[in-house]
């Protein structure tokens, strides 16, 4: 029954990753050539961050409250570095498109879903 459970949940897990189209790397710089603002939701977080072409960005969270931080792009991954929130450690993401418009992140090394999130300018 343990084995059966594992095994469930390994499947759930991994059709998230197939239900969204996996973006290139030109698919991504396609994305960020221009200043965006996205939404985000996150487990139990959600909030909004403006992308800006400088490399810098802008995040408020309500619940945690706002940051900064920097961005670039490593082939189809989306790399950032906040100032607090992460404390200066990188966090490299690749990101899909779903059927709806919306996007999903998921870290880069691991796979892991990190959230969805969508533009909103």
């Amino acid at each position: 029954m343990q084995r059966f459970a594992l095994f469930s949940l390994f499947l759930l897990l991994a059709a998230c990753r197939e239900d969204a189209w996996m973006l290139s790397a030109d698919e991504m710089q396609a994305l960020l050539e221009q200043d965006r603002k996205i939404a985000f939701t996150r487990l139990a977080f959600s909030g909004t961050a403006v992308l800006r072409t400088d490399g810098t960005f802008e995040v408020t969270i309500p619940r945690l409250g706002e940051d900064t931080g920097t961005w670039r792009l490593d082939g189809d991954r989306i790399c950032s570095r906040w100032a607090e929130f992460r404390k200066g450690q990188d966090l490299c993401a690749l990101a899909g498109e779903l059927p709806d418009g919306t996007y999903r992140s998921f870290l880069a090394d691991s796979g892991t879903r990190l959230g969805d999130f969508w533009f909103i300018d």
